[in-house]
């Protein structure tokens, strides 16, 4: 580090400097004003500006919140996912195809290549890609998900989300009307080869591995954590940054994931946590649960059965805080509750 340090063996100023400022995890950074006023959030700051956060006062950072939301404001699919060598997204499920009709020496391959989608094409010798124009997603809902292969949350997530995929677009070609849904993966991985190895489990779209504006777009939309997926609307707005949650909630009804949508699906589980039990016991937990929401003594939380976030209704353990989704939930009698050995 090329600054000063308090020393190692000083603890009494440590414990002190986070009793003052009460810091309560790490990375944190404080910011110190010449006029002796703080600023607690300096990790955060950097993260977003980086070099223009400087020198930390309100005005600077009000000029740069007002240039974050006119870059908002004119925010156009084109100006999130080109840059000025790029123009395209990588499609390996349109390369599929193509090679599938090219000749029927391919075909023969075909299992092969279906199920190993990234890897060297046995008769051509070259990875399975195509390039998609990104002008071509004008006009249909986007979803950018950010994911990588190393993280243990993206992989429980990302087969759920595929599947929501398909359900979402096979509704769309049943309603005709030209209303399309896809999906960009913008990914998080170290290298090619994993990059290679977990775009191939995926049938949409992606940004190239290690494109410069995979680390723009994560300062821009401020993704702190991954698996996150990011909607834009058909005009290329940003719609909402909760997808993950979204989609863990309400599945493939959370489309077109508008604030219109959600309003009519929050009133809908208002309606059937109206049929739901009071109480009931959970096959993965031996105390009772009992029927809460965020207005007596719900709120956020993680589903102690499927591990994925959740929000409004949950059945919930009074004494011990565990918590499940309602259709997680798997009722069960109090005797073979009461069996179950780990909560």
């Amino acid at each position: 580090m090329p600054w000063l340090s308090i020393p190692f063996s000083d603890l009494e100023t440590k414990k002190a400097l986070n009793r003052k400022f009460e810091v309560e995890g790490i990375p944190y950074l404080i910011i110190l004003q010449p006029d002796g006023s703080t600023l607690h959030d300096g990790v955060e700051l950097i993260y977003r500006y980086g070099i223009e956060a400087f020198p930390f006062t309100e005005e600077k950072l009000e000029e740069l919140r007002r240039e974050e939301r006119i870059k908002h404001e004119s925010q156009t699919l084109t100006n999130l996912l080109t840059n000025p060598g790029r123009d395209y997204l990588l499609d390996q499920t349109m390369a599929r195809k193509v090679c599938y009709l090219s000749s029927p020496a391919c075909r023969s391959f075909c299992p092969f290549t279906l199920t190993f989608a990234r890897y060297p094409h046995p008769t051509i010798g070259f990875p399975f890609t195509s390039e998609v124009p990104v002008d071509s997603l004008i006009g249909k809902t986007v979803g950018l998900y950010f994911s990588a292969q190393w993280c243990f949350p993206c992989a429980k997530f990302t087969p759920k989300l595929i599947s929501i995929y398909h359900k979402i677009k096979r509704s769309l070609e049943g309603k005709g009307g030209g209303e399309d849904f896809e999906i960009v993966f913008v990914s998080n991985d170290c290298d090619q080869s994993s990059f290679d190895s977990y775009y191939g489990t995926m049938p949409w779209l992606a940004l190239p591995s290690g494109d410069p504006i995979i680390r723009t777009l994560a300062k821009y939309f401020d993704v702190q954590g991954i698996p996150c997926l990011i909607i834009i609307d058909p005009d290329g707005k940003t719609v909402t940054k909760q997808g993950r949650n979204l989609i863990n909630l309400y599945q493939e009804n959370a489309y077109p994931f508008t604030c219109a949508k959600l309003e009519l699906l929050e009133k809908e589980m208002e309606e059937e946590a109206k049929r739901l039990p009071r109480s009931n016991y959970h096959a993965g937990h031996r105390h009772e649960l009992t029927l809460v929401s965020e207005g007596n003594g719900g709120g956020p939380f993680i589903c102690c059965d499927c591990d994925e976030q959740g929000s409004g209704w949950a059945y919930q353990c009074l004494g011990c805080g565990y918590e499940v989704h309602p259709r997680c939930m798997r009722a069960v009698d109090p005797a073979t509750a009461a069996s179950v050995q780990h909560t």
